[in-house]
């Protein structure tokens, strides 16, 4: 169904446009989780695994690619390497995997899923890996508006007319949005999964040269938390 035709749908109707968007949504999520369970996508996980390298994944990795890294999204692109749904069981064996990484990815994943997800990314890597997640800094926003803060939401929210509609979008992006963080909560979520250490960190600043692919404008880094995971050897 087009968008336009959605919208048409709703008004006729007087669903609400945002459980139709969930709904279609969820059926197109039905035939990512069928498609990966074809034979050749099982045989591209096990030649990367047997590749005798590196390895490294980007979760969500949307219209982005880096080399060294393996992009995982649910839909489908040249930068998406295997098209998953990220909610589910990651296809990798347990510590078979060096690093991780996702930037603005685990806010649109409910609390049930965000704890599976990081239960599977420990379980996959390796002793000594990371996870490095970027995450929108929402409580930053909500500071920011307590003080009226104007400057900062010019800088880190330039499109919104308003502070107050900054904040209800980085909290809810149109239903989007299922979760918020910061740093005492992701430490929780990370020690509960079993890591030893979540340390805050900025834009780039990883102690591990490969893991430096943070977006780099003024406007992202505002808006941003940074954290790293770390899985002890």
């Amino acid at each position: 169904m087009t968008r336009q035709a959605a919208k048409k749908f709703c008004e006729i109707t007087g669903i609400p446009n945002y459980l139709v968007r969930a709904i279609a949504s969820e059926f197109r999520m039905i035939f990512i989780r069928l498609y990966a369970f074809l034979p050749f996508q099982n045989y591209k996980i096990k030649s990367i695994s047997s590749a005798n390298k590196q390895i490294n994944i980007i979760f969500g990795c949307g219209c982005t690619s880096y080399s060294e890294w393996v992009g995982i999204d649910c839909f489908f692109s040249k930068s998406v390497d295997f098209v998953l749904d990220l909610r589910r069981k990651l296809p990798f064996k347990n510590e078979s995997v060096d690093l991780c990484y996702s930037e603005h990815f685990i806010e649109h994943l409910h609390q049930n899923e965000v704890t599976q997800h990081l239960n599977e990314v420990f379980r996959i890597l390796k002793p000594g890996g990371r996870y490095r997640i970027v995450a929108p800094a929402a409580f930053r926003f909500i500071d920011r508006y307590n003080s009226d803060d104007k400057a900062f939401f010019a800088l880190a929210f330039p499109w919104a007319d308003r502070p107050m509609d900054a904040v209800r979008d980085i909290l809810y992006f149109a239903g989007d949005h299922k979760n918020v963080y910061d740093i005492r909560e992701l430490n929780y979520l990370g020690e509960q999964a079993g890591f030893d250490y979540v340390l805050e960190s900025s834009a780039n600043k990883s102690e591990i040269e490969i893991l430096k692919i943070d977006r780099s404008e003024a406007q992202r880094v505002a808006e941003s938390l940074y954290v790293e995971m770390i899985k002890s050897k």
